[in-house]
């Protein structure tokens, strides 16, 4: 799977990407002036490597009409651009013979042949200079859950729920997705009626950010919780969630978060922790009591049983429904079946991104 860590470049090092800035910044500009000149023998003022990754960052990307805040790449070619040595990295193109340190976090994939392969792209940011490196690094091996916590994912109210049900602890995470996206679909109708394009555009890409933080802080509590309490973690399957002919399609359009987003980066920074992912048909499971598995409409975030007189939070009786449907069996999550509105499930390892984290199909 793939991995990033940011680091910042020391000054002794950093004046080389200054006197690079100047080259690059004009370059890019005649690159999305002509898009016909894509070689690296229209730019020798750059290094072969910097302007070939230039290209295929800026010039082929037809999206792109002006570039500010420039990106210097690094594109990986077998470590012969960037190899490592010492306690870190050599990139020949920008820093010569000097070794720039380089802790990485996890270790680095090797190819057949032996080689680390590793990207870098060079931005300033408040003046300093800082290198992102990217590289592909194993899964942590999973351990063996002792539990599991459901995760809820919500349109009004938190971004997420997360409940425990072998100790009760339930946690709200994030703000009001709805209230927020009401917020930002007014300020972009009113944009559009004034024709304020270029505004609107930065709007997008800011709000687009926001909401990149705010889940990625989600996503990052709730794995920790399972990592440290080991447990397995049980979440909604919202695949079909946006299919036509769903019920709640129009809904979820208006109001929901990024719920996509929010399942992906549990998944790999799941993988990375060793925490097992099972996705759960999510049919009913803000109806269904998670003490008698008794069916009780709730009332907006209340929900209160009709057949026990349990009485709890929306989103945190559904988030222990979801952990109930699937429970451990001998210390592993393996197939179970749950109550009344049971699914069977396959659980498999959060290693495997953009797959389904498991198959769902309701019990009779």
């Amino acid at each position: 799977m793939a991995c990033t860590i940011k680091v910042k470049i020391p000054d002794t090092l950093a004046h080389r990407l200054d006197s690079l800035l100047p080259a690059v910044s004009s370059s890019v500009a005649r690159m999305l002036r002509n898009r016909g000149e894509a070689s690296s023998k229209y730019y020798p003022e750059l290094p072969s490597v910097v302007s070939k990754s230039l290209i295929a960052k800026y010039q082929r990307n037809r999206k792109c009409k002006t570039a500010s805040n420039l990106i210097i790449p690094i594109c990986a070619d077998k470590e012969r651009q960037i190899r490592f040595e010492g306690g870190g990295v050599r990139i020949f193109a920008v820093f010569g013979k000097e070794i720039l340190p380089l802790a990485l976090v996890h270790p680095c994939v090797a190819d057949a042949e032996g080689r680390r392969n590793i990207s870098a792209e060079f931005f300033m940011r408040g003046g300093e200079w800082y290198g992102a490196f990217s590289y592909r690094t194993p899964a942590a091996p999973r351990f063996q859950p002792t539990g599991m916590i459901g995760v809820d994912r919500n349109s009004v109210g938190h971004v997420a729920t997360m409940a425990d049900p072998q100790t009760g602890k339930v946690l709200h995470l994030g703000f009001n997705p709805a209230r927020t996206k009401a917020s930002w679909r007014g300020r972009n109708k009113n944009l559009q009626r004034q024709g304020k394009n270029r505004l609107l555009c930065k709007i997008k890409r800011r709000q687009s950010r926001r909401t990149k933080h705010e889940t990625h802080i989600v996503s990052k509590v709730i794995v920790d919780y399972a990592a440290t309490h080991r447990r397995t973690i049980a979440i909604e399957d919202l695949e079909d969630v946006r299919a036509k002919g769903s019920k709640i399609r129009s809904y979820t359009e208006r109001s929901q978060w990024a719920f996509y987003q929010l399942l992906q980066f549990i998944l790999y920074k799941a993988a990375l922790r060793g925490v097992e992912v099972i996705q759960v048909a999510p049919a009913y499971s803000s109806q269904e009591c998670s003490q008698c598995h008794g069916p009780t409409k709730p009332a907006g975030k209340k929900f209160a049983c009709q057949h026990c007189g349990h009485n709890d939070h929306r989103d945190a009786n559904a988030a222990f429904t979801l952990a109930l449907r699937v429970e451990p069996i001998g210390g592993i999550a393996r197939y179970s079946e749950g109550s009344r509105w049971g699914v069977l499930v396959t659980p498999f390892p959060g290693s495997i991104g953009g797959h389904r984290a498991g198959e769902a199909a309701t019990c009779q």
